[in-house]
């Protein structure tokens, strides 16, 4: 594994905590031309964290939630470095829980159709109706999370998650010094930096209409083929 003890002092202090940032410190030209002194291998790693970690993907917008989640589960298994891998991992069950909590929302009665990513799909699938797909105990703000959406605070709720990420990157950092791993967190951390600057709170209600329509659309896609079905 290699060690960069000229480039990880070259990288410019990110604030502690996320709610502390008011501006990056440098420009993404100059941190890119920084990040150059990364091997060509790990330079495809960070490319590869960068793109699971994005929140809408170039080229996914045609793709249903099961091949989405196929390139997610193809994407994650070529991370060789493992607590970055698990730091992903993490970020995919978050998005795929809040997800689930959307698309309940959005009016979603059954859970059998639904997919997503990791071991508890099937959990969630089976607990469809309940607030927290009983697994309140290893994710407790499940049902808080679940009373924002219904409040229609997807913006504070994002805001808490951004935030949730940011320390566990930079917890990463620090247990890892001089590593790959401490500055692919460092990157993923600039790229929450970047998305938190240029963002706007309705962006999160834009975000979960688009999702409400996605949901119609595949209801009235449903019905269609259950009326074909009915009168053949």
């Amino acid at each position: 594994m290699s060690s960069y003890y000229t480039l990880v002092p070259a990288l410019p202090a990110l604030p502690a905590r996320l709610e502390q940032l008011k501006e990056l410190p440098v420009s993404i030209l100059q941190l890119e031309q920084r990040l150059g002194m990364l091997s060509e291998a790990d330079q495809r790693q960070l490319r590869l964290a960068l793109r699971l970690f994005q929140r809408e993907r170039d080229g996914d917008e045609g793709l249903s939630d099961r091949d989405e989640v196929g390139h997610w589960q193809q994407e994650l298994a070529q991370i060789r470095d493992a607590a970055l891998r698990q730091v992903l991992e993490h970020h995919l069950i978050w998005r795929t829980l809040i997800a689930a909590q959307r698309y309940r929302l959005a009016g979603q009665a059954e859970g059998q159709t639904f997919q997503g990513f990791g071991d508890l799909v099937w959990l969630i699938r089976r607990h469809w109706q309940e607030s927290d797909f009983a697994l309140s105990g290893r994710f407790p703000w499940l049902v808080e999370a679940q009373g924002m959406l219904k409040k229609g605070q997807s913006a504070e709720l994002e805001q808490h998650l951004l935030s949730w990420f940011w320390q566990q990157l930079r917890g990463l950092e620090q247990e890892n010094p001089f590593s790959f791993t401490a500055i692919a967190a460092y990157r993923l951390r600039w790229s929450l930096a970047e998305y938190r600057l240029r963002w706007r709170p309705e962006q999160a209600q834009d975000v979960f209409n688009r999702l409400v329509d996605r949901v119609l659309v595949g209801f009235k896609q449903d019905e269609r083929l259950h009326s074909v079905t009915e009168a053949g």
